[in-house]
């Protein structure tokens, strides 16, 4: 079981063997600490010595997303699994075969912006979208000839440039499905704008989904193949979350905008936050889409087992030097 605590004034306590939820003096839930997966908290409160030391006897993850929708930590009981893995999963950030990884996933990526400007361009037909379609083509094509010679630090900065190419052509693509009143110019990670603040949010949801998987496969989050090893930034996740944004987020807030379900109105200008009540239909909507299911290579699958399949692959490809294969939907 999944709990999203948003808001402020709330407080996570234990009583016995249960997780305790209190709003002030008022406990709105109690819930066995062993169906538990995992908490992510947005907003302000505090949890008790007790409950953490609950949560990490039953392997309780605890997630916190700031309102801008930053993932600001990640809490969970110490793993002393697999040291071998881990190892292997230095090795491969320094060197080709971490790169291939890298090609793959952004690969995948690309992929799966072609194929959201498709579901969207399905109605309206427009000859522009094509055009950014068919230039995101000719990046999959100039990233599958890269060759992987010369410095690592040179080849990922390649990849990085063409992976930066092809957003600025899905952007571009998606900006004539956007109403103009929401101000929508172009993707920036500094929102001004309605759209921006929900993208930010919603991929802070499903990198906590990422993370989450990360961990339960014993791999490290912080040691990625693609995203430049930063102090305190879980590179990993964004190496993995890539293929999953278009699927999953994008597709989500945009329907939710279209549908009139958030509007301007629901964001705070004094700071560009989004308000509390659309904050928790977002979160709603992303994870009732995570674990949805699709048909995928003929199987009926959750986006969530794609994501954890992700993972298992990666750890298949460190310890038996397997190929690793990247997600996307065919159109």
């Amino acid at each position: 079981m999944k709990i999203v605590i948003d808001g402020y004034g709330k407080s996570i306590h234990k009583k016995d063997n249960q997780i305790v939820i209190h709003e002030k003096d008022e406990i709105l839930d109690s819930i066995k600490a062993s169906l538990i997966t995992d908490i992510t908290v947005v907003g302000k409160g505090h949890v008790t010595f007790d409950a953490l030391d609950l949560m990490a006897a039953n392997n309780i993850k605890l997630i916190s997303i700031n309102p801008r929708g930053q993932l600001t930590y990640t809490l969970e009981s110490p793993d002393w699994r697999n040291v071998k893995l881990k190892k292997q999963q230095y090795r491969l950030s320094e060197n080709k075969a971490g790169l291939e990884i890298s090609k793959e996933l952004i690969k995948s990526k690309m992929k799966n912006q072609k194929a959201t400007l498709t579901t969207l361009n399905k109605k309206k037909q427009l000859k522009r979208v094509y055009n950014h379609r068919s230039k995101i083509d000719e990046c999959i094509s100039q990233l599958e000839e890269l060759r992987l010679k010369g410095g690592n630090e040179d080849v990922r900065m390649k990849i990085m440039g063409l992976e930066g190419k092809a957003s600025n052509e899905y952007w571009s693509g998606v900006k004539y499905f956007i109403p103009t009143e929401i101000g929508f110019e172009s993707r920036t990670k500094k929102p001004t704008d309605l759209l921006n603040s929900m993208l930010n949010y919603g991929y802070a949801i499903l990198a906590s989904e990422i993370t989450k998987s990360i961990l339960v496969n014993g791999l490290d989050p912080y040691c990625g193949f693609l995203h430049f090893d930063m102090y305190g930034r879980t590179s990993l996740t964004f190496d993995l979350i890539e293929p999953f944004r278009q699927q999953i987020v994008d597709k989500t807030v945009i329907g939710l905008i279209n549908r009139k379900q958030v509007t301007a109105d629901d964001l705070d200008k004094r700071n560009n936050i989004i308000k509390l009540e659309a904050r928790k239909l977002i979160v709603e909507k992303i994870l009732a889409k995570i674990y949805s299911t699709i048909t995928y290579c003929d199987e009926s699958v959750s986006y969530f087992d794609l994501i954890e399949r992700q993972s298992e692959n990666l750890v298949n490809v460190l310890l038996e030097g397997s190929k690793f294969e990247g997600f996307y939907l065919r159109w």
